[in-house]
């Protein structure tokens, strides 16, 4: 654990380039002012486009006006470290060291994730039924690759406010552990929007600690923001699984896990259920334990 939480982490050296980090609840009224730049444009661009073309094209306007309203995130974030923080976009933790190696390795991480949780979940049972490739052709994979664009922008641009910036800044002023948490806590406040179950919610806190123990083992975000994206991609658009409550038709199939809520989530979804919670703490447990051997992201962005 100590590795993890040193306070020379790199993403911590990094939030201290420029001038002394702001206040908590600075850095968190930037995060929610941030949020809100996501809603409004995402929101008018989907009205103006819903006005302009005929219906039925959700699955193009959709994913555009996601990909328009989280793009806001990253203008706002370097207007924030630019004109207030006085230092670089690529300090949230984008340097240009080793980002293959963690792109690929975020990809992978996500896929064993993937599949462990959607094991566990269905082993109380499960339906499956065709995907939109089989039943839509070519057409469908088009859409496929639109969506996994939108959710790669999505994913990246939460990953650098919560980790880039609120982890950073927060835990490089008052501490690793107060960082984690604090960036943890709001992540999971910020999606209590979407409706989710106490244990749900309870998952969106263990996802944000995750996300967070990652991003500071490997010193930067180019790992965790492939990881997410491709997390939140395969669980909904690939294999058809409901997320914050919404329904999908996976690309490949659509499974609908039938055992008990506790355990796939219910309606809300699989990160509603006890299945995410194991895969979680084990991805959590296996982190600290790998980071205590090798020390990585303590000192420099470097593997």
């Amino acid at each position: 654990m100590t590795s993890i939480l040193n306070p020379d982490n790199r993403l911590f050296t990094l939030a201290r380039l420029g001038r002394r980090p702001p206040s908590a609840l600075a850095a968190i009224a930037v995060v929610f002012i941030m949020l809100a730049l996501v809603l409004i444009p995402g929101q008018m661009l989907a009205r103006f486009v819903v006005l302009l073309f005929p219906s039925g094209i959700q699955s193009v306007t959709d994913p555009i006006s996601e990909i328009i309203g989280f793009l806001s995130i990253y203008l706002g974030l370097w207007v924030c470290l630019r004109f207030w923080s006085k230092r670089p976009f690529w300090s949230l933790g984008f340097e240009q060291q080793c980002v293959l190696q963690r792109v690929l390795r975020g990809g992978f991480i996500a896929g064993l994730m993937v599949v462990a949780m959607v094991a566990l979940a269905m082993i109380p049972g499960a339906s499956v039924a065709p995907g939109e490739l089989r039943t839509k052709g070519l057409a469908a994979v088009g859409s496929g690759l639109l969506t996994l664009l939108a959710t790669s922008v999505q994913s990246s641009a939460e990953e650098a406010l919560f980790r880039g910036w609120l982890l950073s800044v927060i835990g490089s002023r008052y501490g690793p552990w107060i960082g984690v948490m604090v960036s943890s806590l709001v992540f999971a406040m910020a999606h209590a929007l979407n409706g989710p179950t106490l244990l749900g919610w309870l998952n969106l806190f263990l996802f944000g600690i995750f996300a967070a123990f990652y991003a500071l083992s490997e010193g930067g975000l180019w790992g965790i923001c492939v990881w997410h994206a491709v997390w939140n991609w395969a669980m909904g658009d690939l294999l058809g699984f409901a997320t914050d409550g919404v329904p999908h038709t996976g690309l490949l199939i659509s499974i609908r896990a039938t055992g008990p809520d506790i355990v796939t989530g219910g309606a809300f979804g699989l990160e509603g259920g006890v299945a995410v919670t194991a895969v979680f703490l084990i991805a959590i447990g296996i982190i600290v334990m790998r980071t205590r051997r090798s020390g990585e992201g303590r000192l420099t962005s470097t593997d």
